[in-house]
């Protein structure tokens, strides 16, 4: 399935502004997403994943049913065609 990548502006700064991409690709998993992601803007990897290929502690990424962390992590599959990836917010 084709999907459309909605990044968060804090992530602009490394897609040469873009903060929607199409991937028009057929892509199962979150994993295989973000792999085809990097293939066009590849300074996104090490803002998303952490040292050990994990999903950043203050990065969230949300694929059809909620966020992929509360789910199967980057072997979510793909069941929506919007993937919206932005920084976690926090306050008090």
């Amino acid at each position: 399935m084709a999907v459309t990548v909605h990044l968060s502006g804090h992530l602009k700064a490394h897609t040469n502004g873009e903060l929607e991409i199409s991937l028009n690709e057929d892509l199962a998993t979150i994993r295989e997403v973000l792999e085809s992601l990097w293939k066009i803007h590849p300074a996104l990897r090490d803002r998303i994943l952490n040292e050990q290929g994990e999903i950043r502690q203050h990065i969230n990424i949300f694929a059809g049913k909620g966020d992929v962390k509360k789910r199967q992590g980057l072997e979510t599959a793909t069941d929506t065609d919007k993937i919206h990836i932005f920084n976690a917010v926090s306050g008090g």
